[in-house]
Formats: structure tokens, C-alpha cells, sequence
């Protein structure tokens, strides 16, 4: 029994290097104990992309014996295979939980998708990431910290960094806004961003200088504001994780009442007042603890993987994501994902369409839907009653 058990893991292990990109479950995108995570940002510059690259692996110990990353071209979701293709110019280091790097490719050359494929030898797992190339994407520079590419959607305010292209002068908007955290995914409405936001402030800085970003906010990097292309960038002071009292009670706003809320918000100062609200929506002691230390992990891990113009807890995904956890399927296609819970205490699906902007050429918005509302209050009850 266990050979053929053995057997059958390496088939499914073997078919995912013959697989349609729409078939992968990529459950592991979102799922902090994948053993294998691959980051990927492509920059337009002129006639060719420049592919940003940030592997983690699990076993750094084997990483340079075990761990190998090819990349291979597709021209549709629903190719089986790729072709081997190269990067130039590529730029390779090492760093404490993996690798991290860039590369250049032709934009006459490129194809449609550029797919990383991370391959365990001795198991012979593979997992593959991919990224579409288009030909109008806006993002034209990138961010270096410590010599080390950015492939983060976020920075801590005041830490150094450099653009990677350095050449001639760099306009830098800076946005105060505060943008609102997603509606739940039941509402009929939803909270919308102003469709022009005004600039707070403006600073121009040389190619070559140190950049760093003096207040927490989004920042917008140019090299003319009247194009539609440049870096958006989050600057945060206590971030991903939050660390501080202030920052701990906008996050509640998805499983709190309106006075709650207040409460807290008007609490940011004075832990006793705040632990005081905790403790009622809790009841006891060890419940607010398990309450406080499950919630901000799921908050810290939305603000990891779906940093956007906003906090990564307020966007879309990063709401389904905080109150329901890693979804048990996500499912890639061109202009949407598609996320199903069905394994746990949640069966629901929920499908999130592509809405691109300069300040997020990756960004999803959720269809939302009424029949959610059930699930939605039972879960938040599970919350609230530190179950979840």
C-alpha cells in the first residue's frame, strides 16, 4: 500500500509540469506554510521588461542542492506546456529564506505569460507562478533596498531606498488619503475610491539620490506626472505587523458593531480602555487573547500578500482573506480569480475581477453578492467568541 502510495504522489507531482495554468489550484500563493513561495514583477523599461524576482523556500538548508528555477513562456492559460526561456543580464543573491534577483527580457520577445517554475529534486515537487506581460503596463521603475530588488508593495517610512533606474529626474506624489477598508461581501455597495485623488504634497529627486519617504502614506513615483505610467509605493511605520495600540483598532472594523468600533478608535491612546472593549466583545481574558492573537495574524498576512494602494487588510481579497482564512482553492484566469471554501466551517465561492490602475495594475475587486450575508455573521460570531 505504501508504494503504490508513493507511486501516486509522484504522478500528481510530475503533472504539474504538464498542466493548463487555469487548472493549477494556487492555494500555495496565499498559504504562509507552502514550502515554496515565488514573487514576481515584471517593469516596463522602453523595448523590454525587467522580471523581479523574490524566491522564499521553507528548507533554505538545501536550497542551492534541491531547489531549482527554470522559466518557461505560455501563450494561453490553457497551454499545457511552456518553452524554456532565458532571462539576460540576470542578477542573482542570496538573502536569509531564499533568493532574490532580476532579469531582462525583449518585449519584442516576450510572451504573454512568463511562468517561474520552482522544482524540489529530491521529491520531485514543482510549483509553478506566472505573470502576464502586457504590452501597456504602467509600472517603469523599481525600488532597491540594501542592493536588494523590492518586490513588496509596501516600505517602512524613513528606510533608504534607491530607484534601480537611475537615470535623469524623478517626480514623487505623495497621497494622505485614507482610504476605506472593503464593504463586507454581502453589501450591495461598496466603499469606492474618489476617481481623482488630490496630491498632498511633491518632491522631485535625482535618479542616483537615497529616497526615503518621510510620512506613512501612498507615493506615487514619475518621471512626468502627465503620463500614465510610474511606482506606486506604500510607505507604513508598523508594518506588516502590527505592533502598536494605534494601529490595532481600524482592522476590527470587519467584526465589531458601529459602537464597538468607536470605542476602540476613540481607545487608541489608553490600553485600558481598550483591552476594557476587548474584553466585552470576548468575555474572558483567554478568549480576547486568542481573539487579538488569531485576528492579527490574519491581518498581518493580508497586509503581506495583498498590499495595494490601500492596506493590504482593507483591499478586497485582503477582507475575505482576514475573516475566512487561506481558501481551500484559488483558481487563476485572465481577468479574475476565483476563491472556494468548502473544507472547513465555510462553504462559499467567491470571484474576484481584475481592475487595473496606475496605482495597481494587479488589483481585484470581489463581486459581491447578497447570499453571502449568512456565512458572513457566522463567521464573524465565530470571531467574536474567539472560535475561529
Amino acid at each position: 500500500m505504501k508504494r503504490y502510495l508513493i507511486v501516486l504522489l509522484l504522478l500528481i507531482s510530475l503533472a504539474t509540469f504538464g498542466q493548463p495554468l487555469r487548472d493549477i489550484n494556487f492555494e500555495y500563493l496565499y498559504n504562509p506554510n507552502s514550502a515554496v513561495r515565488l514573487e514576481l514583477k515584471p517593469v516596463r523599461n522602453g523595448t523590454s521588461y525587467i522580471i523581479l524576482y523574490n524566491l522564499e523556500v521553507k528548507d533554505t538548508a538545501s536550497l542551492m542542492s534541491d531547489y531549482s528555477l527554470e522559466w518557461e513562456a505560455r501563450n494561453m492559460l490553457s497551454d499545457k506546456e511552456g518553452r524554456p526561456i532565458s532571462l539576460s543580464d540576470l542578477v542573482v543573491s542570496r538573502h536569509a529564506s531564499g533568493l532574490q534577483g532580476r532579469g531582462t527580457l525583449s518585449a519584442a520577445e516576450a510572451p504573454r505569460y512568463l511562468v517561474g517554475k520552482v522544482t524540489k529534486q529530491s521529491s520531485r515537487r514543482a510549483w509553478l507562478f506566472y505573470t502576464a506581460l502586457q504590452p501597456n503596463y504602467p509600472v517603469n521603475n523599481y525600488l532597491l533596498k540594501n542592493g536588494f530588488v523590492v518586490t513588496d508593495h509596501y516600505v517602512r517610512t524613513t528606510e533608504p531606498v534607491n530607484l534601480g533606474l537611475d537615470s535623469g529626474q524623478w517626480i514623487v506624489s505623495y497621497y494622505d488619503d485614507n482610504f476605506p477598508a472593503a464593504a463586507p461581501a454581502f453589501s450591495e455597495s461598496q466603499a469606492r475610491v474618489s476617481r481623482t485623488m488630490k496630491v498632498d504634497s511633491v518632491f522631485t529627486i535625482s535618479g542616483s539620490d537615497v529616497l526615503r519617504f518621510p510620512a506613512k502614506g501612498l507615493y506615487l513615483i514619475q518621471r512626468d506626472t502627465t503620463s500614465t505610467e510610474g511606482i506606486a509605493i506604500r510607505a507604513e511605520d508598523d508594518y506588516p505587523q502590527y505592533t502598536k495600540l494605534a494601529s490595532l483598532a481600524d482592522p476590527f472594523v470587519y467584526i465589531t458593531t458601529r459602537q464597538e468600533h468607536d470605542k476602540l478608535l476613540a481607545a487608541r491612546d489608553n490600553k485600558k480602555a481598550f483591552d476594557r472593549t476587548i474584553l466585552g466583545i470576548a468575555i474572558d481574558t483567554e478568549r480576547a487573547r486568542t481573539l487579538m492573537r488569531n485576528y492579527f495574524r490574519r491581518v498581518e498576512l493580508a497586509n503581506r500578500y495583498f498590499t495595494s494602494y490601500k492596506e493590504g487588510w482593507k483591499t478586497d481579497r485582503g477582507m475575505v482573506y482576514t475573516i475566512f482564512g487561506i481558501p481551500d482553492e484559488v483558481f487563476k484566469f485572465e481577468s479574475r480569480e476565483v476563491w472556494t471554501y468548502k473544507t472547513g466551517r465555510v462553504d462559499a465561492t467567491f470571484v474576484f475581477t481584475r481592475s487595473s490602475s496606475l496605482f495597481d495594475p494587479d488589483n481585484y475587486i470581489l463581486i459581491r453578492e447578497k447570499k453571502y450575508e449568512k456565512t458572513w455573521y457566522d463567521v464573524v460570531d465565530l470571531w467574536r467568541n474567539a472560535r475561529y
